[in-house]
Parts: structure tokens; C-alpha cells; sequence
């Protein structure tokens, strides 16, 4: 091979070799922001208490942000359901940060036995956990991370009734609504609840920070909670709430959901002034592995589209 012949082999070669670099690179990149987990932070918030003894309650959040670089992203906020915490959330909340989605999720004062605000169940009502939520939709409007033109909701079983209410509530400040199985039922089963009549002998049997500024107790589904939080419940109107209602909302209901029924949520969905419902196959009352994906590939796509 002459000397010539050799130069220009040798620049192809290179040339070559630098466009395969350039690619992995790009490969890379891609993939780094791509496919990695999102950023993560956990956060607290104040909440007024119910009663009127003591300072406010602290509560917690996590907040799961795109691994992207952008500046600002579209945002949702996703409530867990009765007796339940943002634990439960956190699957979709990862799923929706890797596909662009801002999202934050958080424990409501007393909505757990297992809740990291460690505050009795007895200081939680209906009112008290739309503030909560009012208390993170009113941090996401403050804050530059987030697009505030757009803001979704979202909750999960009675999270869902607690989120529907909210976004009736500040429906002019976002976008659409995501809700798995709401447990609307609960508003109308509340007054059941309060004809059974309280706990018997819960006064010697509970906990000495036990609050009863909220009237007597009742154990419902395994959780002691107020008689205020039966009545707001029960005086709710979540019918009206929802007629409302003038966003777009899509629920993920699973087919054999023994909690909150199918029957339940084409009951309710009727009120609806436009809701898309996708029912899940094989899906329960939470939904796990080609459920989940199922429910979180569609809810993507109703919240891009409205971008």
C-alpha cells in the first residue's frame, strides 16, 4: 500500500471510529436520562389540626422528578386511599417521572394506622384531608419546577373521592383528572356507619392521646375515625361534585374488584360530564404487575394528550 493509499485509509478508519464514539455517546446520553430512575426527595408539610388543642400536624411527601435536565415539568399529584399511604402510590408515581411527569405523592394527617404522621386516626376528616391536598396543589401552583398551566389530579380508591373533590374545587387551575377505582360508595355508606352507632368501650381500650373533639368514635374497616368524619363524609354530596365537575377525567377500574365495584364506579360515572373508564382486566382493588401497566399506560396517554 502506497503512502497515499495509507493516509486516506487511515482518516476512513478514524473517521469511522469517531462516529461509533459519537453514537455511544449519544446511546448513552439517551439512556441516561431516559431509563434512569427519576430524582427523589421526601419533603413535610403543615397541616391545621381538627381539633382545636395544639399546634399544626406535620406530614410527609415524596416527590419523584424526571431524570430529563428540563427545567419545568408538567406535574401530577397522587393521593392514597382509606387506611393506606403514599407508599402505595409510589409504582406509578416512578412510572409517570420516567415518562416525563413531575409527581408527588404524600401521607394524609391520620389516614393510616401505618402513616408516617404518626397522628390517630381520630384527628382525620373529610374536610382535613382536601386541605392536606389543597396544601400540596397550593405548593405545586408556588413553585417554578412545575408547568402550571399543567396540573393533574389524581387518587387512589377513597383518595379518589378526596381528589374529585378537589379538583371540582380548583378546576380552573388544572388540566384533568386520574383517578384508579374511586371509592365513591364510602360518601353514601358513611351514614350507615353512624346508624350502627359508636365503638363500645373505646375509652378504656385506646390509646392515652386518643382526641374526642370530633365526637365519638367508630370502627370502620379496621380504622377508628370521628363521628365528624362520618358526618362531612356523609353530607358530602359527591353526586353534585362530580356533575361539577367540567374536566376530563379517565378512572382505571379492574373487573374484579371486590372493594369497589365495577358496578359501583358505571354507577357513579354517570355523573360525570366527560369521563373515559377503562376497565382492567383481571384487575383488584390495586393494581400490580400487566394491571398496573395497563392502568398506567393509559392514564400516560390521557394526560399527554391533553398537554
Amino acid at each position: 500500500m502506497n503512502r497515499k493509499a495509507y493516509k486516506i485509509t487511515s482518516v476512513i478508519v478514524i473517521s469511522f471510529i469517531n462516529a461509533v464514539l459519537v453514537v455511544t455517546l449519544g446511546i448513552a446520553v439517551y439512556c441516561g436520562i431516559f431509563f434512569s430512575k427519576p430524582i427523589i426527595e421526601d419533603m413535610v408539610f403543615q397541616t391545621p389540626k381538627s381539633s382545636t388543642n395544639g399546634s399544626d400536624y406535620d406530614f410527609n411527601a415524596r416527590v419523584f422528578t424526571p431524570r430529563d435536565g428540563m427545567p419545568t415539568h408538567p406535574v401530577i399529584i397522587v393521593s392514597h386511599g382509606y387506611n393506606s399511604t403514599m407508599e402505595n402510590c409510589e409504582d406509578v408515581a416512578e412510572y409517570y417521572a420516567n415518562h416525563g411527569f413531575a409527581v408527588i405523592v404524600f401521607d394524609f394527617v391520620g389516614g393510616s394506622r401505618n402513616s408516617s404522621t404518626s397522628v390517630h386516626s381520630s384527628e382525620m376528616t373529610a374536610f382535613t384531608e382536601i386541605t392536606d391536598y389543597e396544601i400540596v396543589l397550593d405548593y405545586v401552583e408556588k413553585n417554578d419546577a412545575y408547568d402550571n398551566n399543567n396540573i393533574f389530579i389524581s387518587g387512589q380508591s377513597f383518595g379518589g373521592l378526596i381528589a374529585t373533590v378537589v379538583a371540582e374545587k380548583h378546576k380552573d387551575e388544572i388540566k384533568g383528572v386520574v383517578l384508579f377505582y374511586p371509592a365513591f360508595y364510602m360518601a353514601d355508606y358513611a351514614s350507615e356507619v353512624l346508624q350502627q352507632g359508636p365503638t363500645e368501650n373505646i375509652r378504656n381500650s385506646g390509646p392515652n392521646d386518643i382526641s374526642y373533639d370530633n365526637g365519638q368514635l367508630y370502627d370502620w374497616d379496621n380504622l377508628l375515625v370521628s363521628e365528624k368524619y362520618l358526618t362531612e363524609l356523609s353530607q358530602i354530596g359527591i353526586r353534585d361534585k362530580i356533575r361539577a365537575l367540567n374536566k376530563d377525567v379517565i378512572v382505571l377500574q379492574g373487573d374484579i374488584d371486590d372493594d369497589v365495584t365495577l358496578d359501583s364506579t358505571n354507577y357513579f360515572i354517570q355523573f360525570f360530564p366527560s369521563a373515559e373508564l377503562v376497565v382492567i382486566k383481571d384487575g383488584e382493588h390495586g393494581f400490580f404487575d400487566k394491571q398496573l401497566e395497563q392502568a398506567e399506560k393509559a392514564s400516560i396517554r390521557f394526560m399527554k394528550d391533553r398537554l
